[in-house]
């Protein structure tokens, strides 16, 4: 069986359905690599993820660092896998303003049970604004519910 190509990856991420977190960041997926287990997204967050005056939350920054690690473990994974997350760390090298943020997530080390992952954050102006390297658990993606038999939805 190949690979899933970019535009099936990105597909299947626009196909899906919308993961609330990643909506409320502001976030949307624009590269995929299965190979080398790697997502780049970019995140347009709103005001109301800042913390004073014009500047994002630390932990709203974490959290898109989580998402860009995660995206690109599962792509590894041929969406076979979910990762969450054991244990990460934030390192905050400049303060964050609102505007277009790229943030990458790549696949460092990718076992049966545990999988290292790293990511980088970019500011509107193309600055490495925060880093973050996570250790994650890696367990099977649970299988989609069944769709109701016609005549026996909800109501």
């Amino acid at each position: 069986m190949s690979e899933p190509d970019q535009e099936d990856m990105l597909q299947r991420f626009q196909s899906d359905p919308p993961c609330p977190a990643r909506e409320l960041l502001g976030g949307s997926v624009l590269e995929l690599d299965q190979t080398r287990g790697f997502a780049r997204m970019v995140f347009e967050p709103g005001p109301q993820l800042c913390a004073h005056g014009a500047l994002l939350h630390g932990g709203f920054l974490a959290a898109m660092l989580d998402e860009a690690m995660s995206v690109a473990a599962v792509v590894h994974s041929g969406f076979r896998e979910m990762v969450p997350t054991l244990a990460m760390k934030t390192s905050y090298l400049r303060p964050v303003g609102r505007g277009c943020l790229i943030v990458e997530g790549e696949v460092e080390r990718y076992g049966r049970r545990v999988a290292f992952l790293t990511g980088r954050l970019f500011d509107a102006e193309g600055k490495l604004s925060a880093s973050g390297s996570a250790t994650v658990r890696v367990v099977p993606m649970p299988a989609p519910a069944p769709a109701p038999a016609p005549g026996q939805e909800d109501g």
